[in-house]
């Protein structure tokens, strides 16, 4: 049975790809046009990818409410789960690796940070967090660091399917001791790169699907202080601090998720929900492929003699959204589909 799809999630996800893109393309200003270099950029954009992981918790725990089902065993819900997040997330983000290397071939002044390592190259398409070349601990396609993170979630989450296990629980105790261990041996390259609150931020997610799947809707007022509380926190000045940044931006990020999740009737009624959902569709393609986009398109202005930020950044959002779109169109939707059928002997629902 298809999992209900949340239009308000789909919006939301959209603008959380949308504000790593603004970030993105600040450092490129900084770097290309202003001269100020990499370290001068809105940071305030990697709250999106806060958005990110509190939605995947959200979603992975609602389209797996009722696994295992029909004569299916634990241990092959967790098989068909994974196999199924791996053919959504791995395809795609291995193309984009892929075309990074052959472009920082051809064209390696567009990359801000370009090595062809082949150990490097190997450890980012099986998702495994090692440092890059360039002395961060970053894949190839350095955006593909939070994909890291959600392999791991995946790992963990299908573990506690196979075991038949009361996923939060278990997802939350796996990621508390690693994030203890983390502090313990700091020396470690994986386990200082996972040991961040970042883990609980599915969690949260988990529990928004738990409060909406066992709890009666709330009144509009409610979600309207919540997105007030939300704001509050998102717009704290503290969150540097990693604790600090999980009293604020986290925990903003899930009063963002469950208000969407609250308002989604009102937003089902909206005259563009279908093509805004769409855009929260394309999001995955938009998040990869601005990567190439923002860096050429930022050069671009620049030889057309373009300066100001405020002309650029719209100009190239709007160029990131066509490209992400035409991505989705003609590449994720397209290869996503193939690998269902040649994995899957029926068609099988989008997680």
């Amino acid at each position: 049975m298809p999992a209900k799809q949340f239009i308000g999630v789909q919006i939301l996800r959209f603008v959380a790809a949308m504000l790593v893109v603004v970030m993105h393309t600040t450092e490129a200003i900084s770097v290309r046009i202003t001269g100020a270099g990499p370290d001068h950029y809105w940071s305030g954009g990697a709250f999106g990818v806060d958005i990110f992981f509190v939605i995947s918790g959200f979603v992975m725990a609602m389209s797996t409410a009722r696994l295992p089902a029909g004569n299916q065993t634990h241990l092959q819900a967790a098989w068909i789960f994974l196999k199924r997040r791996l053919l959504r997330i791995a395809p795609l983000y291995w193309f984009y690796t892929l075309l990074k290397v052959a472009l920082v071939l051809i064209l390696p002044s567009l990359a801000l940070r370009s090595s062809n390592d082949t150990g490097h190259l190997f450890a980012s398409l099986l998702f495994i967090p090692v440092i890059s070349p360039w002395g961060l601990v970053q894949p190839v396609l350095p955006v593909g660091w939070t994909l890291n993170f959600e392999m791991l979630f995946y790992v963990v989450f299908a573990i506690g399917i196979a075991l038949g296990a009361a996923r939060i629980k278990f997802c939350f105790l796996v990621f508390l001791l690693i994030f203890a261990v983390a502090q313990i041996f700091p020396e470690s390259v994986a386990l200082n790169f996972y040991g961040k609150s970042l883990l609980f931020e599915f969690i949260l997610g988990m529990g928004i699907a738990h409060l909406y799947l066992n709890y009666p809707p709330v009144p509009p007022k409610i979600a309207l202080v919540a997105a007030i509380a939300g704001t509050m926190l998102i717009l704290g000045i503290n969150w540097v601090d990693p604790v600090d940044r999980f009293s604020t931006w986290e925990v903003g990020a899930g009063l963002c998720v469950l208000v969407a999740v609250w308002i989604e009737p009102w937003i089902a009624r909206l005259r563009l929900a279908s093509r805004l959902s769409f855009l929260g569709d394309s999001s995955y393609s938009i998040y990869l492929s601005h990567t190439f986009v923002v860096p050429f398109g930022v050069l671009i202005l620049k030889k057309l003699g373009f300066q100001e930020s405020l002309i650029i950044i719209p100009v190239i959002c709007l160029a990131v959204i066509a490209g992400g779109c035409l991505s989705y169109v003609l590449i994720e939707s397209p290869m996503t589909s193939y690998f269902k059928r040649a994995f899957f002997k029926k068609p099988s629902f989008s997680l």
